[in-house]
């Protein structure tokens, strides 16, 4: 990944995610034995790194998915949710070449 390009998220492949209904889901990380709670929107953003995805891909997709959305706060809400997933070891930065 060169210098301009930007930062890809993507799920660690070893977290689990279990769904809990409509409510949102349970992500676990057994590298560090930590389970973290995500609602609805979480659960989206994960779906979403499932495959690389830069953080205005993120913020696109929940917007054209959720109505009367402001697109700046949810651009702030999913940077402040990728960093608290990246610090827990559930997403990592994507390092590879996107075809």
């Amino acid at each position: 990944m060169s210098a301009n390009e930007p930062t890809q998220y993507l799920a660690n492949p070893d977290v689990s995610c279990r769904e809990e209904g409509p409510d949102g889901a349970l992500l676990f990380n057994p590298d560090t034995d930590q389970v973290v709670v995500v609602n609805v929107t979480g659960l989206l953003i994960w779906r979403a790194v499932t495959q690389p995805r830069a953080q205005d891909q993120i913020v696109a997709a929940l917007v054209e998915q959720c109505d009367n959305v402001p697109p700046d706060q949810v651009a702030q809400d999913v940077n402040e949710f990728l960093q608290k997933l990246v610090n827990k070891g559930i997403v990592g930065i994507y390092e590879g070449v996107v075809h």
